[in-house]
This record gives C-alpha cells, sequence and structure tokens, in this order.
C-alpha cells in the first residue's frame, strides 16, 4: 500500500506587519493577528486484493473500477473441491480503494509580558469527513461478489480538538 503526505503552513495576513490591518492597535492586533493555518493531505493506495482457491480465466482488473463493479467478475468460477490452484492470489494492480483524507489546524500565540504565553489550537482530522471505503466483497457466492458495500471500520470520521497550552 503506497501512501504519500502532503502539508502547507500559512501565516494569516492579518494585523500588523501584515497585508490587512497593519495599522490596528496592539489589543485588536492580539486578538486577530498572528494566525497560522496548516493544511494536511494524506492519501493512501487501497490494500491488495487476495484471492481464495477460485477459478480465474484472465485479469480481472478493471481499467475504471466502480464500487458498484470493482474488478471483472464474470472472469471468476468455483473450484471444485481438492482441484489444484493454477493461477495467481494477487493480480498486479488490483487494489482496493484508495483514500485522501484532509487535516487543517489553526493556532495562534499570545504573550502575556516577558515570561508567559499561552497557545490556543483547533485541530481537525478528517475535516471533509471523507468516508474510507473497505475493500470489495471477495466471497465468490455473495451477492455483493466484487462491490465495494462497506466502510472500513479503522476509518475515522471527521474529529475536532481544541487546545490551549500554557507555558511559563
Amino acid at each position: 500500500r503506497s501512501r504519500l503526505t502532503m502539508a502547507v503552513s500559512y501565516q494569516l495576513p492579518f494585523g500588523r506587519d501584515r497585508k490587512y490591518g497593519s495599522n490596528m492597535n496592539a489589543v485588536l492586533d492580539g486578538i486577530v493577528g498572528g494566525w497560522q493555518y496548516t493544511v494536511s493531505n494524506r492519501t493512501y493506495g487501497g490494500r491488495p486484493l487476495i484471492f481464495g482457491t477460485y477459478l480465474v480465466s484472465g485479469n480481472p482488473k478493471l481499467s475504471n473500477p466502480t464500487r458498484d463493479k470493482w474488478f471483472d467478475t464474470s472472469m471468476f468460477a468455483q473450484a471444485d473441491t481438492y482441484t489444484p490452484r493454477s493461477n495467481p492470489w494477487y493480480y498486479d494492480g488490483l487494489n482496493g480503494p484508495g483514500w485522501t483524507l484532509t487535516d487543517m489546524t489553526l493556532t495562534k500565540m499570545f504573550t502575556f509580558g516577558p515570561r508567559y504565553r499561552m497557545e490556543f489550537r483547533a485541530e481537525a482530522y478528517n475535516a471533509f469527513n471523507q468516508i474510507v471505503w473497505d475493500n470489495p466483497d471477495l466471497a465468490i457466492t455473495s451477492s455483493n461478489f466484487g462491490k465495494v458495500t462497506r466502510k472500513r471500520v479503522d476509518g475515522n470520521g471527521r474529529e475536532i480538538q481544541i487546545g490551549l497550552r500554557f507555558m511559563f
């Protein structure tokens, strides 16, 4: 399974010495200025599909799979008992659904005199609440054979957390 992560941070352009509000007073700048926004994307390739002791006539990989037909189910047949295996367990490039999750963070550091600081953080994991689909049904006797019908149990929906950290 492949994974690609990309993160970008932005200093928001509000407050003193920034594009917007460069002349605001110190109190307003303490509230509005100095916010940092970070966005991170995590993209995962799908997990390999491992087939049991079926008879397969060719490569069942489809060039444009859909959730209703992830691979060519017409190429599969149930093998008779004690039939030796003659096809591969895995077909190159035939993986389950991949997914992309976007995380976002908004942070601000508040300073209270020369010694005290407080950091505010608001973090959203899977901010767009993407569904992480599970592999298609691989049981040839199932009416859902070759269909992606359920989400992964380890795929979390949106999670938001807020935190304050006081430093002295």
